[in-house]
């Protein structure tokens, strides 16, 4: 997911770069934030997930997802042979996560588990942290 993302970033990134017409340009914009949406969904951080899910919560429906997928790929489509290239790559990528989400229904529960034992771990080594350098600004003379 998070390959066919950068994939579709940087060919807008390029697109943009050469000075396209203003449609052209307008869909850049459209493919690199859907791209940017994808890897942000992707990076499973707490505060991320639940604003995804709150203002993008089709991202969490298997067709609504596929759909999606097909919507960035048809946008790449337009960027020409490497576009059709990343467009080919969403479309398998749109394929597979659908296969697996409806193949294997408990795939969602334990990814959302291992997301929240991720944050817990984060959660805890940032106040770590920030005990440490409470500690440490008490302690050091000013």
């Amino acid at each position: 997911n998070i390959g066919v993302a950068a994939a579709l970033m940087l060919i807008s990134f390029i697109k943009m770069a050469g000075l396209p017409s203003i449609s052209t340009w307008i869909l850049s914009m459209y493919a690199l934030c859907g791209a940017l949406l994808i890897c942000l969904l992707e990076t499973q951080l707490k505060f991320l997930r639940v604003a995804i899910a709150l203002n993008f919560g089709f991202l969490f429906s298997a067709t609504l997802r596929f759909l999606y997928y097909l919507l960035l790929a048809t946008i790449a489509f337009t960027f020409g042979i490497l576009g059709g290239i990343v467009a080919f790559a969403i479309i398998s990528v749109a394929l597979f996560n659908s296969y697996v989400l409806f193949r294997f229904p408990t795939y969602r529960a334990v990814r959302e588990r291992i997301a929240e034992e991720e944050d817990r771990l984060i959660e805890a080594k940032v106040s770590r942290e920030v005990k440490r350098q409470t500690a440490k600004s008490l302690l050091s003379p000013t």
